[in-house]
């Protein structure tokens, strides 16, 4: 008997210190990561994990993405749940803004709410050092399915964010949220497909070709997927 109560203890022990799986994201986040699109018209977007940085004193890691007219960066935490927050972005035109508290931009998973603000105060820096004001962006759950790209078919959720035109100076062009340059000075909705344990599998014209990297790619079925957001 005391030896079947030591082998339980044993086991049990085992149990507590075996290694819990990677939680599943609508945005994987781990160096090494990468995607590639396509626009259909011949340009390519490619989207780089390039490695852990610091910003404002919180663990991040860096985005890089590559388009025809531009390059610009951007730097994402995940929490334990899965949800995923946007803490600074920059162009390599000049560009710079930092987010405190960092944006909320993709719920876990599991997550319930169909929609989510937050209200972060900007910083023409990457730093704390040039603070400029509060801004409210605000990020709904617009649809979900299968959506079908030259990568393959994924089991989506669509968000949609109206996100502010930034501009830090006056010589300097307009950016979004994310440090991309673009045309216009209106708030533009801007809806992505994201699959889970993917990423992001398609924004406009934009089609997801190929990706990899060190974090699972187990996608969630559709139907569990659906059932979290009626």
């Amino acid at each position: 008997m005391r030896h079947v109560m030591i082998l339980t203890l044993v086991l049990s022990l085992a149990a507590l210190a075996a290694p819990v799986s990677a939680q599943i994201a609508y945005q994987p986040l781990a160096p090494g990561c990468a995607w590639t699109y396509s626009d259909g018209a011949g340009h390519e977007r490619v989207v780089a994990a390039a490695g852990p940085a610091v910003i404002q004193g919180e663990d991040v890691l860096e985005l890089v993405w590559t388009e025809p007219d531009q390059v610009y960066h951007n730097f994402w935490s995940l929490d334990a749940e899965g949800a995923v927050r946007l803490h600074a972005a920059y162009n390599e035109d000049g560009f710079v803004a930092s987010y405190s508290p960092p944006i909320l931009a993709l719920p876990a998973v599991a997550a319930t709410q169909r929609c989510w603000s937050t209200a972060t105060r900007i910083y023409w820096s990457l730093d704390d050092s040039e603070p400029w004001g509060v801004e409210t962006i605000t990020y709904c759950i617009v649809g979900g399915g299968v959506t079908t790209v030259p990568a393959g078919d994924f089991e989506t959720v669509t968000v949609e964010a109206s996100l502010p035109p930034f501009a830090a100076d006056a010589g300097l062009a307009v950016h979004d949220a994310l440090g991309r340059r673009r045309d216009g000075g209106e708030r533009v909705p801007a809806a992505r497909s994201y699959a889970a344990g993917v990423g992001l599998v398609e924004e406009g014209a934009w089609e997801l070709t190929t990706y990899g990297g060190p974090t699972p790619t187990d996608a969630a079925r559709w139907g569990e997927v659906k059932a979290l957001y009626r």
